[in-house]
């Protein structure tokens, strides 16, 4: 029997993620050219400005775990960053091999309206969907992620952001 893949969750998961990040990158887009930006940040972008807004001169290693994102792809966001002047590198004063990141005057500034844009992008994406339906949506993502990485260990969860109690059961699942 065929089925289609409208048919399948997957097909859904990956719509809705698709709709997700066009959508986000717009309400940011949209937000940066009201405030006279020249530049438009980027998801990815936005999340390594969140990072650093909570804890500014962090390594590109540890954005990249944080962000579960590749470090040469951190780069690649780091890089664009610096040439809007949102962020800046510089050498660890203890150890000069190490280059953290660093907002910028432009960045801090950058930071007094995004995360606003970002509560209304959140608050339209789940209009009618209740806190605890969204407790359990998260659940079950999570369970998705923790079968993908019982079944394909190292590929799937490769930043081990997982709650400890589901990768435990992904791991349990492995040995049986």
């Amino acid at each position: 029997m065929n089925r289609s893949p409208e048919e399948f969750l997957g097909y859904w998961l990956f719509y809705a993620q698709r709709n997700v990040e066009y959508v986000f990158a717009d309400f940011l887009k949209a937000t940066c050219m009201e405030h006279g930006k020249l530049y438009a940040v980027t998801p990815p972008q936005w999340g390594v400005l969140a990072l650093l807004w909570e804890e500014d001169g962090l390594a590109i290693g540890s954005l990249s775990q944080a962000r579960a994102i590749d470090p040469p792809t951190v780069t690649g966001i780091v890089t664009r960053l610096e040439q809007s002047g949102l962020v800046e590198r510089r050498h660890d004063r203890q150890d000069r091999r190490v280059v953290k990141v660093y907002l910028t005057e432009e960045g801090r500034d950058s930071m007094s309206f995004l995360p606003a844009a970002v509560a209304t992008f959140n608050a339209t994406m789940t209009r009618e969907i209740s806190d605890a339906e969204q407790r359990d949506l998260i659940a079950l993502l999570q369970k998705i992620i923790a079968n993908l990485t019982a079944a394909r260990p190292g590929v799937a969860d490769r930043f081990g952001l997982l709650p400890d109690s589901l990768r435990l059961e992904g791991r349990e699942k492995e040995e049986r």
